[in-house]
């Protein structure tokens, strides 16, 4: 059985979700500030809360969503912050289905407006999730990105990170002044190294062992979603609390 989900938005989040939530985002980061951690969920719209048969919030993601105007054009970005689900709960795509709600959402709510998914990834389990979702996403180890998209995705960035983002790269520097992953969430898929992905993640973005992202893109719309992805949506049922 699935567990229940919920997005709600930020500012119906309640203090004992916010300890509940920090709770489960210390098991698995190191390097943490529980004042940051509150100030960022302060910065978003949603939070998807993910709860196991006793109600207890066993994994949770907080996502931006805004418009964005600039030389690269206009579009709704959904950034994606802070994301943990407990280790007991990986396998059950639950987080994936309610954030392919979310996203639809945004989608059929958008009008012309295209909507992109901006992933930034402070490791391989994160990263990972584009291939295995999506058709078209970058930057990945197989194909450059369309000018116009690395274009949009550079001023997305620059303007979220500043110089902390480097248009090279496509890494956000923290210089060890953010959370990072615990090595323990790390070592299973390094073993992995004959995925082209991982390698690329590892090569592209080698500072991730002290919190670096690689930042990701990824426009959505249910082309652009393969069947996996389109059938684990499908198959969830989420609570919406606005």
């Amino acid at each position: 059985m699935g567990m229940k989900i919920d997005i709600v938005g930020c500012g119906r989040v309640t203090a004992d979700e916010r300890v509940a939530m920090y709770a489960v985002f210390a098991r698995y980061y190191e390097n943490l500030d529980r004042a940051r951690f509150d100030q960022d969920l302060d910065t978003k719209d949603w939070v998807i809360q993910l709860r196991d048969n006793d109600g207890s919030i066993v994994g949770f993601s907080t996502v931006e969503q805004y418009r964005h105007d600039g030389a690269a054009g206009a579009a709704v970005i959904l950034y994606s912050g802070d994301t943990i689900v407990d280790r007991a709960h990986r396998k059950c795509g639950d987080l994936a289905g309610a954030f392919g709600h979310l996203l639809l959402r945004a989608v059929a709510e958008s009008g012309d407006l295209p909507v992109y998914w901006l992933l930034t990834s402070k490791g391989v389990r994160t990263y990972r999730f584009l291939p295995v979702f999506f058709k078209t996403f970058f930057p990945r180890h197989d194909q450059d990105p369309p000018v116009a998209f690395k274009r949009l995705l550079d001023e997305v960035a620059t303007r979220k990170f500043g110089r902390n983002y480097s248009p090279a790269t496509q890494v956000i520097h923290q210089c060890g002044q953010r959370d990072w992953l615990c090595a323990e969430e790390h070592d299973p898929l390094l073993l992995k190294r004959s995925d082209a992905h991982i390698r690329f993640f590892l090569q592209q973005n080698p500072g991730y062992i002290k919190g670096d992202e690689l930042a990701c893109m990824a426009q959505m719309s249910e082309e652009n979603l393969n069947t996996r992805a389109l059938r684990v949506i499908r198959n969830r049922e989420v609570t919406w609390r606005e």
